[in-house]
């Protein structure tokens, strides 16, 4: 059993434009996380008792189910602290787990000749029928991947933030589902000109320069590009932007300190912060659940 710490990961820049022409920029969380311990229930087992099964029929050869099988008798489990619902990549890094521990020489074969992002997608189908492949690749690389139009991937290397500047997540309190606001936005960029204009200017053309301006260290440029996506959001995606969170949102658009901008889908979950004064913003976030990336 490997009780090596896996990560979740965190869509820093791309949710939902990636679907209409933008890069996205993702990276792991080492945050939150997954680890292998004993002494588990049968009720913290059985997504991995399902998921042998799973593994048996679709992966043949590709991992040592008898080992895993054991491992399960004896107690062993996933601990995690990702929670489910926030676009964190809680399956993800299950199958991460999984993989890490328990594939065979063959597996890695099938990784390296079918390519790791569609390896990882047919895995990750257990948790959801269909699966991109992008949260358990990125969570296996443990570095941020760019992800662009067409599709492709490119591994990038963010350099850290000057003193006093700090990119965060802040909890909404509540899980979102996904699907909704995917064909909330689809339908509204596809059927309203106006909005798809809007998107093209304010949404998509910052995010692409917030995530250039990110990886070249270039600080004010990304807190202008950033502060366009967040003001854009608020005004033109309301169910993406909780109401319970709109006050903290303007009010960081107001004092400059901090700002705001949906992480994944939106609409609960995650959002996620950038502050140039990291003082003043975990003082005036103090009563919200703040976790430093």
């Amino acid at each position: 059993m490997n009780p090596k710490k896996i990560p979740a990961k965190v869509l820093l820049f791309g949710e939902h434009t990636i679907l209409r022409g933008s890069s996205a920029l993702a990276a792991p969380l080492w945050a939150r996380y997954s680890q292998w311990k004993t002494g588990g229930t049968a009720a913290q087992q059985a997504g991995l008792v399902d998921m042998v099964a799973y593994l048996e029929e679709h992966f043949p050869g590709a991992f040592d189910l008898t080992q895993f099988r054991e491992d399960l008798a004896a107690g062993h489990y996933l601990d995690s602290n990702i929670p489910v619902g926030y676009g964190l990549g809680s399956s993800g890094a299950v199958c991460v787990a999984v993989y890490t521990t328990y594939v065979t020489p063959e597996g890695e074969a099938q990784l390296v000749k079918e390519g790791a992002k569609a390896f990882f997608a047919r895995m990750e189908s257990f948790f959801h029928g269909t699966s991109s492949g992008t949260d358990p690749l990125i969570i296996y690389l443990q570095q941020a991947i760019r992800l662009l139009p067409g599709g492709s991937v490119q591994k990038e290397t963010i350099p850290p933030l000057p003193s006093g500047w700090k990119l965060f997540l802040l909890d909404t309190g509540k899980a979102r589902q996904t699907a909704p606001l995917v064909a909330y936005f689809t339908q509204r960029f596809d059927q309203e000109a106006d909005f798809r204009e809007a998107v093209r200017s304010h949404w998509i053309a910052p995010t692409d320069a917030a995530i250039e301006a990110l990886l070249q260290g270039q600080q004010e440029e990304l807190w202008q590009n950033f502060r366009k996506i967040s003001q854009f959001q608020i005004d033109h995606l309301p169910p993406m932007v909780l109401p319970s969170i709109t006050a903290i949102w303007q009010q960081g658009l107001a004092s400059d300190h901090y700002l705001l901008k949906i992480c994944g889908a939106g609409g609960g979950g995650y959002c996620l912060g950038l502050s140039r004064n990291w003082g003043k913003t975990q003082d005036e976030l103090r009563d919200w659940g703040v976790v430093e990336i």
